[in-house]
């Protein structure tokens, strides 16, 4: 099978490293070009959710509702999107290492990333769990991915995985890799042809958001079990026979990430919220709001400052309210506790992603995570924080 056609040559000149790109992406500048302020930046944005809705409101409500019963129709989702050939590397080929960084959402994406570099090199891959901060403490569990998700990349036991440990033939892949290149990040302004033996897209010059929401379909499954949950919660919710607006609110330890600047205030999100309901929700229909957030204080300020508004969480579901997450006591949670957690999590994401439009903040993975689940559309995603560099965050994503 051919490659991917799109590669970025590494020089070092004077000290510096400078990004040689190939014709057909050398549109893509590394560098920061345009600088805008965050009023500036949201205010288009929400002008631009706004226009949408008015235009094709009723559209986007039947395209949000395929999606919807896509992720969780009878039919077993391996079916409809297969997971990629993992074994699709030549014999005595390198295999690429791919440390797993961070939380969930931030390892899931670099993984993804990891895993289009390694298929465009034809490379086998596997995922390096051994310092995730996510497994217990007590080694009750091997594998946080197995346990919650089918399986990406090579197991650790397969045959090539282990003539490749024992000769040797192996080359770790750090993330700074594939995300400071944004050829290899594959931003929306990327064109690919994207044909390996491990995957290919349909298409021919699909751009680079097209392309990791496609392949994220093939790559990221929840086990049966969790996914029944989980898809359970969502009807529980009316996820899939109501309009809803989503909205995502990150605290926790992303003030020591020096983040808490950036923390809009829930008037904020009440005010965003409220361009879009007179359009989403007929006169005198209740507005309704997922709330997805890992301080669920937050939800109680929300539902105090708009009574008159439906607001649905899975806060109200925890035997014990969460106070902001912190990714240092991840491994220290009981089994009870890590599944509800986890359990938690996984219906915020499907309800971010299929919520009419999104209202949260750049400086999560959560967010970028979300936002791939998505159709593709990025006018009703509206980020209200200081987006990455002054710029327009979703352009780098």
């Amino acid at each position: 099978m051919g490659r991917v056609f799109a590669i970025t040559l590494i020089a070092v000149v004077a000290g510096a490293v400078v990004f040689l790109m190939n014709t057909e992406n050398s549109h893509i500048n590394n560098r920061v070009l345009r600088y805008e302020t965050k009023q500036e930046i949201v205010q288009q944005n929400r002008h631009k959710v706004v226009e949408v809705l008015e235009a094709d409101n009723e559209q986007l409500s039947a395209t949000l509702s395929t999606y919807a019963h896509s992720y969780c129709s009878e039919k077993n989702s391996l079916e409809e999107y297969p997971l990629p050939n993992y074994n699709a590397c030549e014999a005595n080929s390198t295999l690429n290492v791919i440390p797993f960084v961070g939380g969930m959402t931030n390892a899931l994406k670099f993984i993804l990333l990891g895993a289009l570099m390694s298929f465009q090199e034809n490379r086998c891959f596997i995922v390096d769990e051994e310092r995730s901060p996510l497994n217990p403490d007590d080694h009750s569990e091997q594998s946080f991915l197995n346990h919650y998700f089918e399986q990406i990349g090579l197991p650790h036991n397969d045959p090539f995985v282990v003539q490749a440990m024992a000769e040797g033939r192996v080359h770790t892949r750090y993330y700074q890799e594939y995300w400071d290149n944004l050829i290899l990040r594959r931003v929306v302004q990327g064109k690919y042809n994207y044909k390996t033996a491990a995957y290919s897209h349909a298409e021919n010059n699909v751009n680079g958001l097209a392309l990791k929401r496609d392949f994220l379909r093939h790559m990221w499954h929840l086990q049966p079990s969790f996914r029944a949950t989980t898809c359970q919660a969502l009807k529980d919710h009316d996820i899939f026979d109501t309009d809803y607006i989503g909205l995502s609110i990150r605290r926790g330890d992303k003030a020591k990430e020096r983040f808490q600047n950036r923390f809009p205030t829930m008037d904020e999100y009440i005010l965003e919220a409220e361009s879009a309901i007179p359009i989403i929700f007929k006169e005198g229909q209740r507005p309704k709001l997922f709330v997805a957030t890992d301080d669920c204080s937050m939800l109680e300020i929300l539902r105090k400052a708009r009574p008159q508004w439906i607001f649905v969480s899975q806060c109200d579901q925890l035997s014990e309210a969460q106070t902001g997450f912190d990714l240092t006591e991840i491994s220290k949670l009981d089994n009870k506790k890590r599944e509800e957690h986890f359990g938690k999590f996984f219906v915020e994401l499907y309800a971010l992603a299929l919520s009419k439009v999104f209202i949260g903040v750049a400086y999560t993975n959560v967010a970028w995570w979300a936002f791939m689940m998505r159709p593709a559309d990025k006018e009703t995603f509206l980020l209200i924080d200081e987006s990455v560099q002054g710029q327009d965050a979703l352009n780098y994503w």
